[in-house]
């Protein structure tokens, strides 16, 4: 399954051991880049990308010439011999009806060697590598990419489209949102947070984002299953835990998920909070729902030590979702692009 795609002089195949020290020099190239559009930082310490290098080897050799190792793809792309470019693919399924989905990760050409095809070449093997994974079924690959990073026009040019976007905010800043009420759900929950998945399958849809389940249909069984978890998931940000926003009756009209996780090496180490999954009433206004969600959403990661709350999942700029979000204070930060396998 040794996947090879020419484009002028470039050849795409899997990475062999003792290039391990190439490669993590385009991680770095990559890290700095990302740090320089307003990203996480990575580390500046030469002895994370000796460590890098050497997992890198590591890691061919057990691959032994295959780009695929269970549901991770790496791929670098080759001239004259020598790595100028790598991409990872990360393969997985967001639903029971929905397609298979190839997450594009740290996909990086030298800055020295670029314009001869080699971003192109890579996505192409990598989709390739899908399609294969998938056996004939669905497939998308979908990449998240900053909002300042030039790679926007580059994913434009060769047919990929914007699907979802995110906005990021201060956690300080997060806790002067004007909140509704808010707390983390609970069994009793399940209901009208059942309803409100529904809502959040129906706008991807209409965003025309293809990962996910169509909306089902709300069932005793369904809600039991929901029911079950939110039990099982309280609000600490380790595992996700599911918010809602009541109205002035206690009535629950919205909600969104919040987990935290650490960055690891080659990033500085720090906490990433992420809140997502955004549903409102359609029948109620978006804005005081959602800024009482970023509000606790805030101050849980400020409890885990997270300096940032990423909100991701929101529609389009000029929708109403994505103006509450950057109403509370948000940035815009990245936006999700896809393109059928």
């Amino acid at each position: 399954m040794a996947a090879v795609t020419r484009a002028a002089r470039v050849r795409v195949r899997a990475a062999t051991p003792g290039e391990g020290p190439a490669v993590a020099a385009l991680w770095r190239e990559l890290w700095d880049a990302h740090e320089a559009w307003g990203g996480y930082p990575g580390s500046r310490d030469p002895r994370v990308y000796a460590q890098l290098a050497r997992r890198l080897d590591d890691d061919a050799r057990v691959r032994s010439g295959h780009p695929v190792l269970g549901r991770h793809v790496h791929l670098l792309a080759d001239l004259e011999g020598m790595p100028c470019g790598q991409v990872e693919g990360w393969f997985d399924r967001h639903g029971v009806e929905a397609p298979y989905t190839c997450e594009v990760r740290s996909l990086i050409v030298g800055e020295r060697l670029r314009n001869l095809g080699a971003g192109r070449a890579l996505l192409d093997a990598l989709a390739g590598c899908s399609r294969t994974l998938s056996r004939g079924a669905p497939c998308v690959l979908a990449a998240e990419v900053l909002e300042p990073n030039p790679a926007q026009t580059f994913y434009l040019r060769v047919g990929y489209r914007p699907v979802s976007y995110s906005a990021r905010i201060d956690t300080a800043a997060g806790l002067r949102s004007l909140p509704a009420r808010t707390r983390a759900a609970v069994p009793q929950d399940a209901l009208p947070v059942t309803l409100l998945e529904a809502t959040l399958a129906a706008r991807r849809r209409s965003d025309g984002d293809p990962r996910f389940d169509r909306p089902r249909a709300v069932d005793a069984t369904l809600v039991g299953a929901i029911a079950s978890h939110l039990a099982n998931a309280p609000a600490t940000g380790r595992d996700p835990s599911t918010l809602v926003a009541l109205d002035d009756d206690g009535a629950v009209r919205a909600c969104a998920t919040f987990t935290v996780h650490a960055l690891e090496p080659p990033f500085v180490p720090m906490r990433r909070a992420l809140l997502g999954r955004f549903a409102v009433d359609p029948a109620l206004p978006v804005h005081p729902f959602v800024a009482g969600l970023v509000s606790l959403g805030c101050r849980l990661a400020q409890g885990q030590g997270a300096p940032h709350v990423e909100i991701t999942d929101l529609s389009a700029p000029g929708t109403e979702l994505h103006a509450a979000a950057l109403a509370t204070g948000a940035r815009p930060w990245s936006r999700v692009v896809v393109k059928p396998a």
